[in-house]
């Protein structure tokens, strides 16, 4: 009989020693292999990102044709200069223009693209002699008596960012009238103010700017192309072109982070083959159920032919 409170009291020191050990390794175990994981968000960096800042870099090159080189150079052509200006878009915020200039004079091809007749035929025979660069711009200077311009016009723009302006005797009025000129040609402070004006202050976001966005593997870019009237517009576009220079460059950036896909398409829109009937209670147009079959969607329409 002695030996049952022995068994008992190593009964139970038997079941504490494995209490102890489940909530002493157990628990902690547990609590480590059911954790959410959370990765560590660098906040400080990321509030940090709106107050960068910004700048806008425009290559530029000033192209001064016989006769138009101003007397108060600097120095001899061909020289670079850099010419930068700050916006300010709020208390916050602002950005730095920043102009590349190469000051040089005419090649041979240039001078001779240049006596044409028209601004117009100037421009196109300039447009394979320019640089190829993105986002650059081309000024060709020509003298205050040139005939290539009309009277009392001072600047041309082209179809090629590229422009033609008259000498303005000094340099000092001659970059005046560039700068003008470059910004009608990329950017104005006015059009960078509009588009970096939904920066806000840190502390004072909406719900609505607070929104988050579903993160997707992949995207499809849509660009469509809308023809009203088939049977007079004969409609065309070099969307390939386009979305290889200006937008594929982008993507490829980008592709980083996710698939893209581009894609174009033309809509025809087809004159409605039945009249609609009016309803002044309901204040819109009604088709009767007998005319439904006669109406034709755009796809399927017989789209006619445009003859001039």
């Amino acid at each position: 009989l002695s030996a049952v409170p022995a068994e008992r009291a190593r009964g139970r020191r038997a079941a504490l020693s494995f209490a102890t050990i489940a909530v002493v390794l157990g628990l902690p175990l547990w609590w480590k292999t059911t954790e959410t994981y959370r990765a560590a968000l660098p906040y400080a960096d990321i509030d940090g990102l709106g107050q960068q800042p910004v700048q806008l870099v425009v290559p530029m090159t000033v192209v001064f044709g016989p006769g138009s080189v101003p007397g108060d150079l600097p120095r001899p052509l061909p020289f670079r200069d850099v010419q930068e200006m700050e916006i300010s878009v709020n208390l916050r915020s602002s950005v730095t223009s920043r102009y590349e200039m190469l000051y040089r004079s005419t090649t041979g091809q240039e001078e001779a693209a240049l006596a044409a007749a028209t601004a117009r035929e100037a421009d196109a025979a300039l447009h394979p002699l320019q640089d190829t660069t993105l986002g650059s711009l081309t000024m060709y200077v020509v003298p205050e008596t040139s005939s290539l311009l009309p009277q009392g016009i001072n600047v041309y723009v082209g179809k090629h960012r590229s422009a033609l302006v008259r000498a303005g005797g000094s340099l000092a009025a001659l970059q005046a009238r560039l700068q003008e000129v470059a910004q009608v040609m990329s950017f104005t402070a006015g059009s960078i103010a509009a588009a970096l004006s939904d920066r806000v202050p840190d502390g004072q976001l909406s719900p609505d700017a607070r929104r988050y966005l579903k993160s997707s593997l992949g995207y499809e870019i849509t660009f469509s192309l809308l023809n009203p009237d088939p049977k007079s517009h004969t409609v065309d576009w070099d969307i390939e072109g386009a979305v290889n220079r200006y937008v594929k460059p982008v993507l490829d950036k980008l592709s980083l982070v996710a698939n893209f896909s581009v894609d174009s398409q033309i809509l025809y829109y087809a004159v409605l083959g039945v009249t609609p009937r009016y309803d002044k209670e309901s204040s819109s147009f009604l088709l009767s159920a007998h005319s439904l079959p006669h109406v034709i969607n755009p796809v399927e329409a017989r789209l006619g032919e445009h003859r001039a």
